[in-house]
């Protein structure tokens, strides 16, 4: 074969599944979405002319967050399937690229077309990312929305397995509450414990303000999203009275997103996720947006299984401005199960990339996906 075409094949085969896996435990967040259970994802398998496979995965984060959820990730599977047969993954990369598509299905494709591209010309999906700045990331680990009590019994259990960022989840309590509880949780904990705070837009702008103002002396690595995702002239004013940097998650949708909270000065830290920013194409692209504005990258994620969190990390090793903490590569820890083993790679709180395995690196269970099936739709 020429060497030029290495990675030139075309979808011959796509492939979609709809699963429910159940969280290890129900995960509180704020007011806005309640107490979550299970994951919900729809896993996509793309296969070439040649039998090379990639794999891709949707997170939806529901209504309020993403605007989708999986049955709607399937019905527009369902109408795209056919449409992708013929296609090379190369070209849908560079066509995305220059189209900046988002939504949940398009990540799934996404890395999918990475996975796929990569596999087929031998190297590992960050190489088509980037240089590798790093092999490893420490891991954050979030507490559910409550007091103190439910923060102190994680910390208790996860810091001697090498986890020392916590994010605590807010927005659902009373502002003094909050600022009470995370004064008895830094009081408590070690040195080597960093804290972040993440209300999920639970806060109305007066409670941020207040929020920030009362935590003004605690060491917080950062405050996510306190206000509405619509509020950029919030989350500026908010930015202006705080003392610890502003991120932004569900501000931060899509590449026009990154250039409009950059012009309003609405943050100091974006929060990348690959699922909800539309595939590792884009994330790399507002990850970019970031590092030219002088701001740091969070590697966040939704509630996903490994083929996600796999592809989040390709990238993570490759920016030069990820955030001086633990990035959210916990979330397979916190299934009561998995479709793929990304949950070896981490190791004493810490993410490490097999950087030479060809595409993604990860292994797929079928039984797995048999098992947590919802629905599936299959074309070519």
């Amino acid at each position: 074969m020429n060497a030029n075409a290495i990675g030139n094949g075309t979808i011959a085969a796509f492939d979609a599944w709809r699963v429910r896996v159940p969280l290890a435990e129900p995960y509180h967040l704020s007011k806005v979405y309640g107490t979550l259970t299970h994951a919900n994802a729809v896993l996509v398998r793309l296969t070439l002319d040649d039998g090379t496979q990639g794999w891709g995965e949707a997170d939806p984060g529901g209504l309020a967050f993403t605007g989708d959820d999986a049955g709607m990730v399937m019905e527009q599977a369902r109408a795209v399937g056919e449409s992708l047969t013929g296609v090379s993954p190369a070209k849908w990369i560079d066509e995305q690229r220059r189209e900046r598509r988002h939504g949940s299905l398009v990540a799934a494709i996404d890395v999918a077309c990475h996975d796929a591209l990569a596999r087929a010309r031998g190297i590992p999906v960050w190489r088509l990312l980037g240089e590798l700045k790093r092999d490893r990331i420490d891991v954050l680990w979030p507490t559910s929305s409550g007091g103190a009590g439910g923060d102190l019994d994680t910390i208790d259990v996860r810091a001697p397995l090498g986890f020392t960022t916590f994010m605590l989840k807010m927005g659902d309590r009373d502002i003094a509450d909050e600022i009470s509880r995370l004064r008895e949780v830094l009081r408590v904990t070690p040195d080597a414990v960093r804290v972040m705070v993440d209300a999920n837009q639970g806060w109305r702008l007066d409670e941020a303000l207040a929020f920030v103002e009362g935590a003004a002396d605690l060491p917080l690595i950062l405050v996510e999203q306190p206000v509405a995702a619509t509020d950029l002239d919030g989350l500026h004013s908010v930015r202006e009275r705080a003392r610890c940097p502003v991120s932004v998650d569900e501000s931060l949708q899509c590449p026009a997103d990154a250039r409009a909270i950059v012009e309003a000065g609405a943050a100091d830290v974006f929060s990348v996720k690959i699922s909800k920013n539309g595939g590792l194409a884009n994330a790399a692209y507002i990850a970019g947006v970031a590092a030219d504005a002088a701001k740091r990258v969070l590697m966040n994620s939704m509630i996903e299984l490994g083929i996600t969190q796999a592809a989040s990390l390709h990238l993570g090793c490759t920016l030069d401005n990820l955030l001086d903490c633990g990035h959210a590569y916990m979330s397979t820890l916190r299934m009561g199960d998995d479709v793929t083993d990304f949950s070896t790679w981490i190791n004493h709180g810490t993410a490490c990339l097999p950087a030479e395995r060809p595409g993604l690196g990860i292994e797929i269970d079928y039984d797995k996906i048999a098992a947590y099936e919802v629905d599936s739709c299959h074309a070519g």
